[in-house]
């Protein structure tokens, strides 16, 4: 940013438009890593007033909730917090998150469940489920997207800030996240707690394990650059990940979670290819 002003500038503007809120949030996340909390306050605040204007005309407080959320992992992340601690504690915010959206706007959930509720009207197939079946879905599906969201837009900002201080910074923080083996067991521990109560908890073990699942990208971001295997197979990943979503997902929270008791960085090594 050239100036505190233009900062402001760009954030607003994005924060007026709904296609553009990842833009702005990364913008607020982006000049609180790099000039902290009085810096970042001041855009943070002039940011809220179009995105309270966008919650008053449409109920919908994700926007508002989003840059909240981007905000105060930056300030974290910016006070020597590892990203590991990062990962945590946007899992915490999330729940609060998904707590007031649920008690502000739970009109918006009832819109989805009636949309879900035509679609299905008219798909044959498919067995209908009750309106606090959905409502729990929805409510875990609103969390994990939320979470992933989130640590996109902060990743998006520490890049930004790497690019402009640190060359290759971020790309080295990402390369190294390993999550504690003390988070991980408590991660299998919620897990099968979810699965003893299945009929009322599973539908939150994706939340759970998110964590675990962003550490596994960093575990493959690594395998990728130690291996010098060309960038277009990485795309290739991303892509298999896309259309393999529910397959990927397993296979990389169980490479985290053996990654965080064996540290696989240490006992594989690749030979430098000139």
């Amino acid at each position: 940013m050239r100036s505190p002003l233009h900062a402001i500038g760009v954030s607003a503007l994005a924060a007026s438009l709904p296609l553009l809120i990842w833009l702005s949030a990364s913008v607020v996340a982006l000049v609180a890593l790099s000039q902290g909390f009085r810096a970042g306050a001041n855009v943070f605040l002039w940011t809220l007033i179009p995105m309270g204007i966008g919650f008053h005309y449409t109920s919908d407080p994700t926007s508002v909730l989003l840059v909240i959320s981007v905000f105060l992992l930056a300030l974290a992340l910016r006070n020597r917090f590892s990203w590991e601690q990062v990962l945590v504690f946007a899992s915490c915010i999330t729940l609060i998150g998904t707590f007031l959206f649920y008690n502000i706007a739970s009109t918006v959930f009832d819109q989805l469940i009636d949309i879900y509720n035509q679609i299905l009207l008219g798909t044959d197939g498919i067995p209908a489920l009750e309106d606090k079946e959905l409502m729990k879905i929805m409510i875990a599906g609103y969390s994990v997207m939320f979470y992933f969201f989130s640590i996109a837009v902060l990743s998006l900002a520490r890049w930004w800030q790497s690019c402009l201080y640190n060359p290759s910074g971020f790309g080295s923080e990402f390369h190294s996240l390993r999550l504690p083996p003390l988070v991980s067991m408590a991660a299998v521990l919620a897990v099968i707690f979810c699965l003893v109560f299945l009929d009322r908890l599973g539908v939150w073990v994706p939340f759970v394990v998110s964590p675990l699942f962003i550490a596994g990208l960093g575990l493959v971001h690594w395998t990728f650059e130690a291996a010098k295997i060309s960038s277009f197979w990485l795309i290739g990943f991303y892509m298999g990940l896309f259309l393999f979503f529910q397959l990927f997902f397993p296979v990389l929270t169980s490479i985290a979670i053996i990654d965080s008791f064996f540290d696989l960085r240490s006992r594989f090594k690749f030979s430098k290819k000139e």
